[in-house]
């Protein structure tokens, strides 16, 4: 994969909307341009789904490959284009009972390098949206294998999605010692609606040693977009919810900042959520 391809992870608590801000993200920065590739790191091969029209894409990489086998052409097969001809995949995961998830997640991911998808498509900019269990070694696999240099933390002023966000930082932490290059860029606050959620979300970054890079409201328009079978910059292109998505892809596009968080303690954590009285 050429050093010229920008490659993004996205890591955050399930549920905390990351694959929303992913497909958001990725049709901001395809209309800037960047020829994008989206890469879903999840068993449930649903990430890339309003970038298809609201369907779950029909193959995805392990699965295929199980069937089929992978080769230079067949790994072609499984990546669908999308909306405004964003490129898709679906890593997939293992049959069921057997296996790891965040294993099968590595293989896929290895069959995108060794194949040189970026290459041959001509994809300057990848994102990949990952499961949050990094406590399983298979999904921080972007981490350690270099394919995510830059993770980005997809959180909000819940007490979970904060407790996920930090153990995230204790693995790239825990991984950078080791001599990997991965580093946190950003954290997005996909916002929830939480009392003074962007000054909760300021204090806990300036203890991680992290930067803010977005602060997403919260919008009726997602889910309305989602059941459009699309996202809010396809649906809603004008919207200001839009315009916070753009926002965010510009953000990331001007972002240089690499750095070795400082995670902290629960009891830190829960001193932030009193203080702002989201506790």
């Amino acid at each position: 994969m050429g050093s010229d391809v920008r490659q993004i992870a996205l890591y955050g608590k399930g549920s905390c909307g990351k694959s929303t801000v992913a497909v958001n993200l990725a049709v901001a920065l395809q209309r800037m341009n960047r020829k994008v590739l989206q890469v879903g790191c999840s068993p449930k091969v649903d990430s890339t789904c309003f970038l298809l029209g609201g369907k779950i894409q029909s193959d995805n990489i392990l699965e295929f490959y199980r069937e089929k086998g992978i080769d230079e052409k067949k790994i072609f097969e499984v990546i669908k284009e999308g909306t405004d001809g964003i490129w898709c995949a679906e890593a997939g995961g293992p049959a069921p009972a057997e296996g790891c998830a965040g294993r099968g997640t590595a293989l896929a991911l290895d069959f995108i390098k060794k194949y040189d998808v970026a290459g041959k498509l001509g994809i300057d900019f990848i994102i990949y949206d990952v499961i949050a269990d990094v406590v399983c070694g298979g999904f921080a696999q972007p981490m350690r294998e270099g394919y995510a240099k830059e993770i980005y933390l997809v959180a909000n002023g819940e007490l979970m999605s904060l407790y996920s966000a930090n153990n995230i930082c204790l693995a790239v932490q825990e991984l950078a010692k080791s001599g990997a290059e991965v580093r946190i860029a950003g954290i997005i606050n996909n916002m929830r609606g939480v009392v003074k959620e962007k000054e909760l979300m300021q204090e806990f970054g300036r203890l991680l040693g992290v930067g803010i890079v977005g602060n997403i409201p919260r919008s009726e328009l997602v889910s309305q977009s989602e059941a459009k079978g699309g996202t809010v910059m396809e649906k809603f292109p004008d919207s200001p919810q839009a315009s916070e998505y753009r926002n965010l892809a510009k953000a990331i596009l001007d972002n240089t900042e690499r750095t070795i968080p400082t995670p902290v303690e629960l009891s830190s954590i829960m001193g932030i959520l009193r203080k702002y009285q989201a506790l």
